[in-house]
């Protein structure tokens, strides 16, 4: 079986599908839909927001795969979905970010003990900064180790910035 639907990217499914239906089971105006995810999906929703920054004006990272392009050729799943590793690194987060239209609310986690995912957030966060793109980040706590352990850690601090941004 295959990891995705071949026919419906991830990203179209939350875009075109999820979020329309959760506005109207909801009663929500479409700006109220936020993203948040952590690890590849920290990266997806990122990517996510950066490409629809009208659609989806908040957005959370926890432990972001910012990087996943380094992955490549390790037999891994996006060794199927890309037909190299430059194409895959086209396809990060970062490349996206557009200077004048992003996402208005934007938090950033990750834990400097999670070596896989710290430096590509760190990168992110000073892309961010030096384009004057305004966010908030706490790359300081940490439990010591990657892993649920640090979500579990850091997830009350992303539901309350999502509900203050999103109000």
């Amino acid at each position: 079986m295959a990891p995705f639907d071949p026919h419906v990217t991830p990203a179209a499914y939350l875009r075109d599908t999820l979020a329309p239906v959760l506005c109207d089971a909801y009663q929500l105006d479409s700006d109220r839909v936020a993203l948040c995810g952590v690890g590849m999906g920290g990266q997806g929703a990122l990517n996510l927001a950066f490409r629809h920054a009208r659609q989806f004006r908040t957005v959370v990272a926890i432990a972001p795969d910012i990087d996943f392009h380094q992955w490549y050729g390790q037999g891994l799943p996006i060794d199927r979905m890309f037909p190299s590793q430059e194409a895959a690194r086209q396809q990060t987060a970062v490349l996206h970010l557009h200077p004048l239209n992003w996402p208005r609310s934007m938090l950033l986690l990750c834990d400097p003990a999670n070596r896989a995912c710290f430096d590509g957030t760190e990168r992110l966060a000073s892309k961010l900064y030096s384009s004057g793109v305004p966010f908030e980040q706490d790359l300081s706590t940490t439990v010591g180790e990657p892993g649920w352990k640090y979500v579990e850690r850091v997830i009350g601090r992303a539901v309350e910035f999502i509900s203050g941004a999103i109000g």
